[in-house]
């Protein structure tokens, strides 16, 4: 099973010890590449490869050096919820293989051996400061919470690490309605696998079958939405995966207008005009006009220029379970947002929250989240 770097946390490399007196300092070698591992040609199903080398002098003496890579993998991300065509070139999403060479050098270039190498699979997710330096532990299901809501007519769907999980059941109780078998490749096209269902069953639960026998089970609600329209939000979860939440109640759309504005002088010293002329309202060539010191009352003496909107929703989820508390705690410090309305219309947006309070069933009896979602570009088009 790989280890994985999060890479919206840090993580640490540190070169293997080298006590030869010759030693000047280490060559770091990152190699990112997106696709399958195996494959040597971008038709092969390799479709992105980048390389970075760092050179770093040991101090105070040590043998070895420490490195930090994340940020340096975390820029090779082009995430989209939307996996897009397996054609489409370099493509660089959730998942990236990373693989960190080592080697020493002596102060005339020369290597000192032949180094050593290590492959990683890098996903933009992150770990806590609770947990740690280089906290790589393996999820089953890529979801922290273990309750989830789904709309009733609409697929459930969860995000699973295919090295970890072998199967996935949907259950109505304790009958299982769907069983489905998830299986390992060596893409990171698939290393996140969406395992999704549509039914008219009440689904109740979902057992992920995990490491051999082990399994966990995400206790599943159905809410049947028949009076207000139901927004989707998908977002980049803790592990690096998409997560969806329903937002069931209540929604307001508004827009936020930018403009600027300028005093222009509308003053005509002198204006020109013809008389229009009795055969007919021609005008008359002939014969010119002149007015001074005027202007027009219809134009625009404070002028308005480079407007613009964004328009915001305010949405509420209906009551949930206080299980669900972490699901939006990770909402709120996502990267990346996208809303899908009840006309499958799919875009992206920018939370406006800044804060979160944590709802309980003790202290709020019933449970319900209001949220702003700022559409993250702007009514006229201005993309150039």
């Amino acid at each position: 099973m790989s280890t994985i770097i999060r890479t919206r946390s840090p993580f640490f490399i540190r070169t293997p010890e080298e006590t030869s007196v010759d030693l000047s300092y280490f060559q770091i070698q990152i190699a990112i590449l997106s696709g399958n591992y195996a494959a040597t040609l971008p038709e092969c199903g390799r479709t992105f490869t980048e390389t970075i080398t760092l050179n770093k002098k040991p101090i105070n003496s040590e043998d070895s050096v420490t490195v930090d890579i994340s940020q340096i993998v975390n820029n090779y991300f082009q995430q989209n919820y939307q996996q897009q065509a397996l054609s489409q070139p370099y493509r660089r999403i959730q998942s990236l293989w990373v693989t960190v060479t080592t080697k020493p050098y002596k102060a005339d270039g020369t290597a000192i051996t032949t180094g050593t190498s290590i492959i990683y699979l890098a996903q933009e997710g992150y770990n806590k400061f609770s947990e740690g330096v280089n906290y790589t532990i393996e999820p089953n299901a890529m979801l922290t919470a273990n309750y989830i809501q789904y709309n009733n007519g609409s697929a459930i769907e969860i995000p699973v690490n295919v090295e970890a999980v072998s199967s996935v059941d949907f259950k109505s109780g304790n009958t299982t309605i769907s069983t489905q078998s998830v299986s390992d490749t060596t893409s990171t096209f698939t290393k996140i696998l969406y395992v999704d269902l549509t039914t008219s069953s009440n689904i109740t639960s979902i057992v992920i079958t995990y490491s051999g026998s082990n399994t966990r089970t995400i206790i599943v609600e159905r809410v049947d939405e028949c009076k207000y329209p139901v927004f989707t939000c998908k977002f980049l979860n803790r592990w690096g995966a998409y997560q969806s939440v329903n937002f069931f109640k209540k929604s307001t759309e508004s827009l936020e207008t930018q403009k600027e504005n300028y005093n222009r002088s509308i003053f005509n010293a002198a204006f020109k005009y013809r008389t229009r002329g009795g055969d007919g309202g021609v005008d008359n060539p002939c014969e010119n006009f002149f007015t001074y010191n005027t202007y027009s009352a219809n134009e625009h003496s404070n002028k308005t220029y480079n407007t613009n909107g964004t328009e915001t929703l305010e949405l509420n989820t209906g009551f949930v379970s206080e299980q669900m508390n972490e699901t939006f705690k990770e909402l709120i410090v996502s990267e990346y947002v996208y809303l899908t309305d009840s006309s499958n219309n799919t875009y992206p947006v920018n939370l406006k929250d800044s804060s979160l309070t944590y709802k309980t069933a003790l202290n709020d009896k019933m449970i319900n989240y209001t949220m702003s979602f700022e559409k993250s570009f702007k009514l006229i088009n201005n993309v150039r």
